[in-house]
């Protein structure tokens, strides 16, 4: 059976969804149906990890995760992206151990303060976090993490990048993982053009950059909230059937924009991160200097 040979690995809320979609309009990708199997975080893993929602749902065996590439023989890239991969401390073992060759990976970085709050969002949105305000959720997360809870509830955690980028570095070299930032999005025909030239093929195919980058929000009203909640039947039936940018129009009318973040909470994060963001430049020789600027002017900053 064919195995993947590349892997998109997060950071979650960084733009991975977007690129999912645009690789896999090129006709030498294959990337899998499925978005976010997260086998390489939940493979064997014990105990298992929980979330709001119980226990993951994701891939755990090896023949169901290696059927999602059935058809895919033809294709020189086989893919899948799973935002878990990152942070996650064990998955970049499980991969090397599992896969035949070392796969080409992307990772995608996002100025950790920003990222953190975004995915705070996008879970009080879909209903799948419980604390009521950002700092609570922070406040909770050594809790969540003697509970085992998945990576993707603690905020603060997954923003750690240097350790992350450092942990598959020393596996597979780096030679086998592009890093991407969100701010390079701004210029998307670039963005692609980097990312099939590391995979190696032609990067002039035409791709259709549909869908926005970072779409979050909160819910307009008891209605919008329930249609927008994480296993609504009829927001999975929509998954399938309308292409992204219909769905990204259909979340618009569903959702304002979130509030501001606390400025007190953005200057305990940028403390927080501070030695880990100049690790993270270090390693990936980018200039990281703007997510180190305080900035309470902005429209993520509020109050004092």
């Amino acid at each position: 059976m064919p195995e993947p040979n590349f892997l998109i690995l997060g950071a979650p809320r960084s733009a991975t969804t977007f690129l999912y979609r645009a690789v896999n309009e090129h006709p030498k990708i294959f990337m899998s149906t499925v978005k976010e199997p997260g086998f390489f975080s939940h493979d064997q893993r014990a105990p298992e990890w929980v979330s709001p929602m119980g226990v993951s749902n994701h891939i755990r065996s090896w023949d169901e995760y290696v059927h999602l590439f059935d058809g895919s023989e033809s294709y020189p890239l086989r893919g899948e992206a799973s935002t878990t991969y990152l942070a996650d401390g064990h998955a970049a073992e499980r991969i090397k151990a599992r896969l035949t060759e070392p796969p080409r990976m992307i990772a995608i970085l996002r100025n950790p303060v920003d990222r953190a709050y975004s995915h705070y969002m996008y879970h009080r949105m879909l209903h799948t976090e419980p604390a009521e305000c950002f700092e609570d959720a922070l406040a909770d997360e050594a809790n969540r993490s003697r509970k085992n809870w998945n990576i993707l509830w603690r905020y603060r955690e997954a923003g750690l990048y240097g350790s992350q980028i450092a942990r598959y570095y020393d596996l597979f070299g780096k030679d086998q993982l592009l890093i991407l930032l969100t701010e390079d999005f701004q210029d998307q025909a670039w963005v692609m053009k980097r990312v099939f030239d590391f995979l190696g093929l032609d990067n002039a195919v035409p791709i259709k950059l549909e869908g926005k980058v970072n779409q979050s929000g909160v819910s307009k009203g008891s209605m919008a909230s329930w249609i927008l909640k994480s296993r609504n039947p009829l927001k999975l039936i929509a998954r399938r059937i309308l292409p992204a940018p219909m769905r990204s129009h259909l979340r618009d009318q569903l959702t304002d924009k979130p509030p501001a973040m606390l400025a007190k909470t953005r200057r305990e994060l940028e403390s927080f991160y501070r030695d880990d963001i100049l690790r993270t430049q270090k390693l990936i020789g980018r200039d990281l200097n703007g997510w180190l600027q305080a900035s309470f002017d902005n429209a993520f900053s509020r109050g004092s």
